[in-house]
């Protein structure tokens, strides 16, 4: 399955399979390295920081480094394949642009986990509500820890 042209990326409309022809089809120059980069990411299907990521991407192209996993990103975003997350002071994080949920990391472990809608829709209601400010998550992880690091 093959979006129209010029939408923005859909990953529900490309298989890990077709990462070479998702990135012909955003203009990217097919390289080794961006199939796998592209193919893990489009597999993990979330949110994922660089090292998780590079480790995915090395069953594709053994000896990948991560500094190529970071260039690899930074390529993917200006195409608007892939995006980034801010997370406070841990690693960097990366997922598919279509992608727009929230989510919190556990400042201990790094342990990602996708926010409830219902919860995401609470609070940017309940700003709006109180401030007149409407939020825009999902540029920004909520940083937290985990129930395994409470214990």
């Amino acid at each position: 399955m093959k979006p129209e042209a010029n939408h923005a990326f859909d990953a529900q409309a490309w298989e890990p399979e077709q990462a070479a022809e998702a990135l012909r089809f955003h203009g990217c120059r097919v390289t080794q390295p961006r199939i796998a980069v592209l193919r893990a990411l489009l597999e993990v299907g979330g949110t994922v920081d660089a090292p998780t990521l590079t480790a995915h991407a090395q069953r594709y192209e053994p000896g990948i480094h991560e500094a190529t996993v970071y260039r690899t990103v930074n390529v993917l975003s200006e195409v608007g394949i892939a995006s980034h997350v801010h997370a406070g002071h841990g690693p960097s994080l990366v997922r598919l642009s279509s992608d727009e949920r929230l989510v919190a990391v556990c400042q201990d472990c790094g342990q990602i986990e996708p926010v409830p809608v219902e919860a995401v829709t609470a609070l940017t209601d309940a700003m709006v509500e109180a401030t007149g400010l409407t939020l825009e998550p999902g540029h920004f992880a909520l940083e937290g820890v985990c129930r395994d690091c409470m214990n």
